[in-house]
């Protein structure tokens, strides 16, 4: 099940805006379609879109900063998948994606920063996430980055 907010949001002041979404080289074939939904949707309200990449997710929050610290942004949507294996890395991998991304939230206060990374158990679940005709995280994500821009 998913509870998806509806945000109520006025498009009067997101024209001019400008949205980095940072992606990963990893996995990257698979989030495509989540990267399409997210510039499509932020297009749409007239924020311009600069789309980065990075290797993965542990580097998603420093190749943010750096770019934050060089040049503005209204707003930051940084996405990833994070697929479980049969190792300890998935939950090191994760957890430090999330603390460095929330971080990163709190050191650019002023900038809202959606945290897009997918972990999942398997290959099913990220496809389910990503697809737009079904779970559509995509949407979610720009949906929510233009409820922080636009209060």
């Amino acid at each position: 099940m998913n509870n998806k907010p509806l945000f109520n949001v006025s498009d009067s002041n997101l024209a001019g805006k400008k949205a980095l979404l940072l992606s990963t080289v990893w996995n990257a074939e698979m989030l495509a379609p989540m990267q399409n939904e997210i510039q499509s949707v932020l297009e749409s309200k007239n924020i311009e879109c600069v789309k980065m990449q990075c290797p993965g997710s542990l580097e998603l929050a420093a190749t943010a900063k750096r770019y934050m610290i060089n040049n503005h942004i209204d707003g930051l949507i940084a996405i990833g998948l994070v697929v479980k294996g049969g190792t300890p890395h998935f939950k090191l991998v994760c957890n430090e994606t999330y603390r460095s991304l929330s971080n990163l939230a709190y050191d650019f206060e002023n900038i809202p920063v959606i945290n897009g990374v997918l972990t999942v158990e398997n290959l099913v679940q990220a496809e389910e996430r990503i697809n737009p005709a079904k779970i559509n995280k995509g949407r979610e994500f720009a949906d929510s980055l233009i409820h922080l821009m636009s209060s």
